[in-house]
């Protein structure tokens, strides 16, 4: 069966397991390179995934512009909710590369969701201890420096493989200082430093049953958010799961899984570094999350020729932040910003892949879903009491349907047709939120308890062509939304936030179109040059007209490798277009400029008796250019030049 062209499982060279038959030498090096790597630069290397950018840690992923409530952030098929309201902590900025096996990216509503919502997911697949007919102990330790920020990664990593038990270990510490933006301009309150660690286990039970177990604990303290009137005192999580799983290694089923999850996140925003000036009242915001979860999947080989996989989870999250204000004169003012929110989650999800000639495959997606969102606390019902009238709890049904075909036209050719239609709840934030500060249209946002779900026709159009050194992918995507939920002004309202520029609501503001395209082009040039283009556009607007927000304009990420006895060079060109089509008016955005900036690297592997001694050395912005990109939260400049040295020994 061809691979899913609508699920993008993109098993990175930086996280992929590695020492397997086929995996080359560039491929081990860029994986040992890559361990040091923030998760974010990984994302950013994924078609159709850009990042939101408030500092220089934790970036926010969307996929095709679609973000927050509209996508789907999972770990190893956990659901895991941040516990920020300003989203300063997003999914994605708990998890480490050296704790992964790939990242999986779901461009639409299909079984890659988990759990369905209308703009796709991504699912960080965790790293899981192998097992080994003769018992083996590696390991690995290495550091890092970036000389832009002083940045420093030391990381280690142990794994014991056995016949029926194997163990993973690994850490790693970063610590950087605000960054210089070009010309040696320093981006104050843009430092960080956090660590993170994970254990996970393996037991054969037998040879078709397996325990696993995996925890990870990562914590991160004195985050700088220079976009943002705050910053992050602390953002911890502790992410624990335990699954079984049955292999069918002869027969027509093939494998279950089920896996019993929970996770814990806890963040507290400060603003006590700030000048005196920048704080007309000092405030205390933490917030904190709590899920619990289950999931049970399943394929199914009706025939060689015919799939059908199915999950059903669940979890229940729970998502509490407050607020004390301490005014110059006087007690100081509380109040919840998400007053104690709950939301209980069962879904069925179901695939059935089918190839029912040599060249035509097909497939049906659908997901079935129950969501109930409450105030599970007297004292948050009675504060939200003020602002939504009537009973603030709610359940809902949705569901979504998929429908995939393939067409190979020839060995070169292949052509894939996907249609969809797919729902989503909003969040528990637009719902409940009681002014929450967006700095982006400098608006306070209340919730709103009444919005209907939000809908969308998805449609996605693909060809591919392979022959000889040469390969091609080119997809044109469109989503169409009815009762889109934005912001909406409530002009009667006073602000809670001093300077803010007034009070919205969550509403559904009714239709809304985002479409675009990417293209992907690889080329061998010879046995020692390849070259890479990757190419991504998307325009959106609401029904009056008016672009919508946080859109990436058209990018372009240009790359050429070679090697040359054991060194393995790279040469890369980010080019991101100006964005023109932007809406003041309605959701506070400006136009951004177009930038292009170049990155060249090195890699190399040296052996020293039975150990390797892996090194890397990277320039990033060569020419010191200075620009933001139109994701940049209040347009803060990106690095200037940035010096990379890594090293790391392999035992």
């Amino acid at each position: 069966m061809p691979a899913d062209s609508n699920l993008k499982n993109v098993l990175l060279h930086e996280v992929v397991v590695l020492r397997q038959q086929g995996v080359s030498e560039a491929d081990q090096q860029e994986h040992r390179a890559g361990l040091q790597a923030q998760t974010d630069n990984l994302l950013a290397d994924i078609p159709g995934v850009q990042l939101v950018r408030r500092g220089n840690y934790a970036w926010e992923p969307t996929i095709r512009s679609l973000n927050a409530g509209q996508i789907n952030v999972t770990i190893d098929g956990m659901h895991i909710f941040g516990a920020c309201t300003d989203r300063m902590d997003p999914v994605s900025s708990y998890i480490e590369p050296n704790n992964l096996k790939s990242i999986a990216v779901s461009l639409g509503p299909d079984y890659g969701n988990h759990g369905g919502t209308v703009g796709g997911g991504i699912n960080f697949k965790l790293n899981t201890p192998q097992l080994r007919s003769l018992s083996r102990v590696s390991g690995m330790v290495g550091t890092g420096y970036e000389s832009n920020a002083q940045g420093v990664q030391t990381l280690a990593s142990m794994a014991y493989s056995g016949e029926r038990f194997a163990l993973n270990a690994n850490g790693i510490f970063r610590r950087a200082a605000n960054y210089q933006a070009a010309g040696g301009e320093e981006v104050l309150f843009s430092q960080y430093r956090k660590w993170n660690v994970a254990l996970s286990g393996r037991y054969q039970l037998d040879r078709r049953h397996s325990l696993e177990a995996s925890y990870i604990q990562d914590e991160g303290r004195d985050i700088g958010y220079p976009a943002l009137s705050m910053d992050v005192a602390f953002a911890n999580a502790k992410i624990g799961s335990l699954s079984h799983h049955y292999h069918g290694h002869e027969g027509r089923l093939a494998h279950v899984e089920t896996k019993l999850y929970y996770n814990f996140i806890d963040h507290a925003m400060d603003d006590t570094k700030r000048p005196a000036e920048q704080v007309p009242m000092h405030m205390d915001m933490p917030g904190k999350s709590w899920t619990g979860g289950f999931y049970s999947e399943t394929s199914y080989h009706l025939h060689a020729k015919h799939v059908l996989n199915a999950r059903i989870s669940g979890y229940r999250n729970r998502l509490t932040a407050d607020m004390t204000m301490y005014p110059h004169s006087g007690a100081p003012m509380y109040m919840y910003t998400i007053p104690d929110a709950q939301r209980s989650f069962l879904g069925l999800d179901v695939s059935d892949h089918i190839c029912i000639t040599d060249r035509l495959d097909l497939a049906v997606n659908g997901t079935l879903s129950y969501n109930s969102s409450i105030i599970y606390s007297e004292a948050g019902k009675a504060q939200l009491s003020g602002v939504v009238p009537g009973n603030p709890d709610r359940e809902d049904f949705l569901w979504s349907a998929n429908l995939k075909t393939y067409y190979r036209f020839s060995p070169a050719w292949q052509l894939s047709v996907n249609v969809g239609k797919t729902m989503r709840v909003a969040s528990l934030q637009e719902y409940y939120a009681f002014y929450i500060f967006n700095r982006l249209d400098g608006f306070d946002y209340i919730g709103n308890a009444q919005l209907a779900d939000e809908r969308a026709v998805n449609t996605n159009l693909g060809l591919t062509f392979q022959r000889g050194i040469f390969r091609v992918e080119a997809t044109g995507f469109g989503y169409f939304f009815s009762d889109y939920i934005a912001g909406r002004i409530l002009p009667d309202y006073n602000v809670m936030t001093i300077g803010a520029n007034g009070v919205k609501q969550y509403q559904n503001i009714g239709k809304a179109t985002l479409y675009g395209g990417e293209l992907a082009v690889g080329m061998q040039l010879s046995e020692q040059v390849r070259f890479s283009s990757v190419n991504t556009y998307t325009r959106g607007q609401d029904a009056d007209g008016y672009a919508l927000p946080l859109v990436s304009p058209f990018q372009s990420i240009n790359t050429v490798f070679t090697h040359v006895r054991g060194y393995h060079f790279h040469a890369e060109m980010e080019t991101a277009a100006a964005q023109r089509h932007v809406s003041f008016e309605r959701y506070g955005e400006t136009e951004t400029p177009s930038s292009t900036v170049f990155n060249v690297g090195v890699r190399k592997v040296f052996a020293i008796g039975k150990m390797g001694l892996n090194t890397a050395l990277r320039v990033e912005n060569v020419f010191d250019r200075y620009y933001h990109r139109h994701l940049d939260i209040m347009k803060i400049a990106r690095p200037g030049r940035n010096v990379v040295m890594q090293v790391a020994v392999e035992f």
